[in-house]
């Protein structure tokens, strides 16, 4: 008779790191290195935002943001490393899924539902 035991460590971080392996479950929290705002464009109509506790989005010019408005989101799950940001979330029975990847300080890479989306910059 032999016994099996599994050991496994994780990091499971609420805070706002900027380091890798943080995750969250239940909310955003968004690495430092991606807050603030980044567009599509020079006309800033259109891109993404992020506050140290929120995901928002800009379109026409609006910024949305899902906690500040307490929009009905659920199944929020936060991934970040130095690298990159991914979250899920749903919204009814949608999920929605972003990748954002750092390219430089001012340039960030964005893939959403598997679709690239583009460059977006500070």
């Amino acid at each position: 008779l032999a016994a099996l035991t599994v050991v496994t460590c994780g990091k499971n971080d609420d805070n706002n790191g900027s380091g890798g392996g943080n995750t969250s479950v239940g909310k955003f929290l968004p690495p430092k290195w991606i807050q603030g705002s980044w567009f599509k464009d020079n006309t800033k109509q259109y891109g993404y935002a992020f506050k140290a506790n929120d995901f928002c989005q800009i379109t026409m010019g609006a910024t949305n943001c899902f906690m500040e408005k307490d929009l009905p989101v659920t199944d929020i799950k936060d991934q970040k490393t130095n690298q990159f940001y991914k979250i899920s979330y749903k919204i009814s029975s949608y999920e929605h899924t972003y990748m954002f990847e750092k390219v430089n300080n001012n340039e960030i890479k964005v893939t959403h539902n598997g679709k690239v989306q583009g460059n977006y910059h500070r």
